[in-house]
């Protein structure tokens, strides 16, 4: 089923205008947000979940990507294809200790780890996969800012780190990983896989904040705040700005609270 999806998209792209900010227009919700809200399934993280960032597969490759090490990209690019993921992280690490900095290099490693650390059952030997992979995206980003699979592969790599960690780790997480998927967005905007995991985010992670505060009410300022952040990214001002008085009437109780409510101030919606 993914791979028809990923099919699909290489067509269907240039009509394919989803995202946050215009998610609202499609798909319009009228119930109250938390009565809407169910809790999440113990395990799901707060972000994508596991099967559906199985379909980010069909990365943007830039140009530069292939003129650094193009026998090495073939090859890879033709592993990974084949679902030969121990091989392909073989064949990459390899080639990173003459090219350390390579970034083409380096996003494609943390995506191979990512789907080894899928197969994986062993709890301990995931978590220490995917925190791996999250390092490698983390040192691709830092060789270039500009390479859409770096932002798409980081945001996706934080989130299921986050699976390993509490909901405060999660919601400190969250919109970071939505920064990461519009940047790439907006640096591959034919990449519908960028957009749909973008648009997943969105619903994802409001029903998550949501179920979080049904639980324990102003637990977290940080988690109203991002209730009204989310809301305002799908078009529904109304909550967003019911969300952030909420938030500011939260009681500031550590600096991080503090710096939560002025952020809250500093929201215009």
């Amino acid at each position: 089923m993914a791979l028809s999806v990923i099919r699909r998209a290489k067509w269907a792209a240039p009509r394919l205008q989803l995202g946050c900010d215009g998610i609202a227009a499609s798909l319009a919700l009228s119930q109250p947000l938390v009565a809407r809200a169910s809790v999440p399934p113990r395990g799901t993280g707060l972000a994508v979940g596991a099967a559906l960032l199985a379909l980010a597969v069909n990365d943007h490759v830039r140009p530069a990507d292939s003129a650094k090490a193009p026998s090495v990209i073939d090859e890879a690019d033709t592993l990974f294809e084949a679902n030969s993921f121990a091989a392909l992280a073989s064949l990459l690490r390899t080639a990173l200790a003459s090219r350390p900095d390579d970034a083409a290099l380096l996003w494609r490693l943390g995506r191979a780890l990512k789907k080894l650390a899928d197969a994986e059952k062993a709890a301990p030997a995931k978590q220490a996969l995917v925190v791996e992979a999250l390092e490698l995206a983390d040192r691709a980003l830092a060789a270039d800012e500009a390479c859409a699979p770096c932002h798409k592969w980081y945001a996706i790599l934080l989130s299921d780190v986050g699976a390993f960690g509490g909901t405060t780790e999660k919601i400190k997480n969250s919109f970071r990983i939505a920064e990461h998927f519009e940047k790439a967005v907006a640096l591959a905007p034919t990449d519908a896989t960028s957009r749909h995991l973008l648009g997943v985010w969105c619903f994802e992670a409001l029903d998550h904040f949501a179920a979080a505060e049904q639980m324990d009410p102003g637990f977290y300022p940080k988690n109203r705040l991002m209730l009204a952040r989310t809301c305002q990214k799908l078009g529904r001002d109304g909550e967003a700005r019911e969300w952030r008085a909420r938030c500011l009437r939260s009681e500031a109780r550590t600096p991080e609270d503090a710096e939560t409510l002025e952020e809250a101030e500093k929201l215009k919606v």
